[in-house]
């Protein structure tokens, strides 16, 4: 594991800090729009990660890359189907409230700042480069939701049951 070299406390950056902002830039992990918002000193609405999204690889595929302790068997390509071609880099926004907000909200409040839903594939994505980051709280994908034999809407959630990583259904 590299150590970043960017969390400086000197006031003119150094030759290795660039380096690793160089670097950063090429892994596709800074985007334009990321280093434009740092640039003009602006904060992100909500923390995000980059992901690869490989639309080649089937949902199964992607939930077996995510190594869970337990998966629904119910997060299937019939349930969730998505579409797209070969491999995409895609910024994912956590939203993160200190209240109960119902899903309708986190998509209105999504709206204003020009963020769409995420994809079932981007979802899962993130979770299987990312797996710990599901141990730090539940993240609900809050992708086109598949209604289930009893009616109910459901969308997959990454959440922790102790040490173990576990993807379900819920809303």
């Amino acid at each position: 594991m590299s150590k970043s070299h960017v969390a400086s406390q000197a006031s003119e950056p150094t030759p290795a800090q660039f380096k690793e902002l160089f670097s950063q830039i090429q892994q596709g992990r800074v985007t334009k729009e990321r280093l434009q918002t740092f640039l003009r000193g602006q904060e992100p609405a909500f923390p995000s990660n980059l992901v690869t999204v490989d639309h080649g690889r089937s949902v199964e595929q992607l939930v077996k890359d995510g190594r869970y302790d337990y998966s629904s068997s119910d997060i299937t390509g019939r349930h969730f189907p998505s579409s797209g071609k070969g491999k995409v880099k895609v910024e994912i926004f956590l939203a993160n409230f200190d209240t109960r907000i119902s899903s309708e909200a986190i998509l209105q409040e999504a709206d204003k700042l020009s963020l769409r839903r995420p994809t079932v594939k981007e979802g899962l994505a993130l979770g299987a480069q990312y797996p710990d980051l599901q141990r730090e709280g539940p993240i609900t994908i809050l992708c086109e939701p598949w209604r289930n034999p009893s009616g109910d809407l459901d969308v997959p959630c990454l959440y922790r049951n102790g040490s173990d990583r576990n993807l379900d259904l819920g809303w």
